[in-house]
């Protein structure tokens, strides 16, 4: 069976097919941007079509049930916390209809809890998919949940697969977003990782590929860092989601601004990864050894370039440099993803350059060890196409100047 490289997952209800995806200001619950996280699968056809691939946002591919399993088959989705469900949609958009006629998903039954991701479910609703399109319905009333169960029960007539390309949800939070633990030791496809939190700045190490080191920040359950590989010669970025209970890793990396594949995991007790974590903040390292660095961890609202109080801590690690090398000089540099015009992303970035240079200069550094510098979407460090992807384009970086 032909393949294809890519991320997705479904939902179904019944209502008008749409063709475009929903505006960017909105935010997809079912995103891994999201916090959103797939528990359990009952089938999948494996390599890149797994179901943990279901929640990036993309429809280049999605989630293939095995062979010969056309259904019944189910998926459970942990979001990042209780929401007031409005919409759903699936998008079938992708589908191998041209080579498997029938394999896009049909009929699919949405069920949601509060209590967990294997009891209280109640139905949402039942959705019939478009053959290869989009389907978006808005609920009668909202519905509150932080699991979603989709059981896929039929498809558009193929005997041997069903395909699904993506999942949405729609909604508002109910109370305040949890506070994770992340810090521990955790099994993971690329050996024992090893994590550190101080507030929401995780630092870790991880015993593969002559050693590995990661540094980034949490944003609710999202932990987007900058992993490095054999002394800085190899550099990516990756997201994380942590389960709500904080045992659980479930993430993409990217190298070379592409994405490279999934890294998940489970906390353990009782073993010790062999890696040690490096000490401080690690910029100054980063800085000698590859001249510039990723700082996740600088925060600001959507469309907006003023500075969150979030942003502090990672601030003040760019201070604490500066202060220690008072001849180093730095380039800050705003980046975004692609959505919205080259000159709407380039005037963006410019302004959120700005607003770091201008928070370091009321901090006593002078102005002239300061360069602001713009760049849009024109750096990507990991892909476009999906939300994940996106939310690590959207950066601020250092480097030496």
């Amino acid at each position: 069976m032909r393949r294809l490289v890519g991320v997705a997952l479904v939902a179904l209800v019944a209502g008008v097919a749409t063709a475009q995806k929903p505006a960017a200001t909105r935010l997809d619950l079912l995103d891994l941007a999201s916090g959103a996280m797939v528990v359990s699968a009952t089938s999948e056809y494996g390599g890149v079509w797994k179901a943990t691939r279901l929640v990036d946002g993309g429809t280049e591919a999605g989630w293939c049930s095995g062979q010969g399993k056309v259904s019944p088959n189910e998926f459970v989705v942990e979001l990042a916390q209780p929401f007031a469900i409005k919409a759903l949609a699936v998008d079938n958009t992708g589908a191998q209809e041209s080579g498997y006629a029938g394999i896009s998903a049909r009929q699919v039954v949405v069920s949601g809890s509060t209590t967990s991701a294997t009891a209280g479910f109640a139905e949402i609703a039942t959705i019939e998919a478009a053959k290869g399109g989009r389907k978006e319905v808005a609920l009668a009333k909202p519905a509150t949940a932080q699991w979603l169960r989709f059981e896929v029960r039929t498809n558009w007539g193929n005997a041997e697969y069903t395909e699904l390309m993506e999942l949405e949800a729609y909604g508002d939070p109910v109370g305040p977003a949890p506070k994770v633990i992340v810090a521990g030791v955790f099994e993971t496809n690329y050996g024992l990782l090893r994590l550190e939190q101080d507030g929401v700045t995780v630092r870790g190490c991880y015993d593969c590929c002559q050693v590995g080191q990661l540094t980034g920040n949490l944003d609710g359950r999202v932990l987007r860092f900058e992993w490095r590989e054999d002394e800085g010669a190899d550099v990516g970025t990756a997201m994380m989601i942590v389960s709500s209970a904080g045992d659980a890793l479930n993430g993409v990396y990217f190298r070379g601004g592409q994405l490279n594949g999934e890294w998940s995991g489970h906390r353990v007790t009782g073993r010790e990864a062999k890696c040690t974590v490096a000490r401080g903040s690690g910029l100054a390292e980063k800085l000698e050894k590859t001249g510039k660095a990723v700082l996740y961890g600088i925060y600001f609202d959507p469309d907006s370039a003023v500075l969150k109080p979030e942003s502090e801590h990672a601030l003040a690690d760019v201070l604490a440099v500066l202060k220690a090398k008072e001849t180093l000089r730095l380039q800050i540099a705003g980046h975004t993803d692609s959505t919205n015009t080259d000159e709407y992303n380039l005037k963006l970035s410019q302004q959120r350059a700005d607003a770091v240079v201008t928070w370091l200069v009321g901090h006593g550094v002078p102005a002239a060890r300061l360069t602001a510098k713009g760049f849009g979407e024109a750096q990507p460090v990991a892909d476009n196409k999906t939300a994940s992807g996106r939310a690590l384009n959207r950066r601020v970086e250092v480097s030496k100047l």
